[in-house]
């Protein structure tokens, strides 16, 4: 789930509206859909910086991508060695996540889920990932993201976080952050490695900020 751009909320629940997005429009016409993994994704586990194992580290971490849409990071991981549990609210993402790692001949564990309840075990998880989910929240549900994050991640944990970011213009689609905003919301629990300017890709490349995170 990256935003809504040309897909308006209507008065209905947020599984029923993200449903309607994915049964009512192509994969390819998804402006967040970039058809591939994300580039600073990409990035960061060739530079070592998210690892699946090695180097001291145990074989096989457990990753888990929120809001997975058509799995491109969730498929990524799986490559790079990561056991992969991805979860969405849209029951017919996660068939397209599962086709998209079935044709690459990978196996991921794909299911139904929401970041502000997720379900996953606590302390289950190494790295997570959201490309684009908890920017769509509403304000009173972000403080319970931010705890069910917290709560699936080991201690030391990493989460990327991409968001659009206040220099983006405003008008349709997710909030967008400004710089403190995001560091007075997650400071408590999480330490900021890295923050960084770029730009989501897909149709639209909106400006977004993204934040390597450690779980305190």
């Amino acid at each position: 789930m990256i935003g809504e751009g040309k897909f308006p909320r209507k008065n209905t629940s947020d599984a029923q509206h993200w449903e309607e997005v994915y049964t009512r429009n192509a994969p390819e016409a998804l402006p967040w859909n970039a058809g591939g993994p994300d580039s600073d994704l990409v990035r960061l586990v060739k530079e070592g910086v998210i690892s699946a194992g090695g180097s001291g580290l145990p074989a096989g971490r457990q990753a888990l991508d929120i809001g997975t849409g058509p799995g491109h990071d969730a498929v990524f991981l799986i490559q790079q060695g990561f056991n992969v549990i991805g979860i969405d609210i849209s029951s017919t993402a996660i068939k397209l996540a599962r086709e998209n790692a079935s044709q690459a001949g990978l196996f991921g564990f794909f299911q139904e889920g929401d970041i502000r309840h997720i379900p996953v075990e606590d302390q289950f998880i190494d790295f997570a990932n959201d490309r684009g989910c908890f920017h769509v929240l509403e304000l009173q549900d972000r403080p319970k993201a931010i705890n069910e994050v917290h709560r699936v991640l080991k201690k030391g944990g990493l989460y990327f976080l991409r968001v659009f970011s206040d220099k983006e213009p405003a008008g349709e689609g997710p909030h967008r952050f400004a710089r403190k905003e995001l560091e007075d919301l997650f400071e408590s629990k999480f330490k900021i490695r890295q923050f960084w300017e770029s730009a989501l890709e897909g149709s639209r490349k909106p400006k977004s900020y993204c934040l390597l995170m450690e779980k305190k």
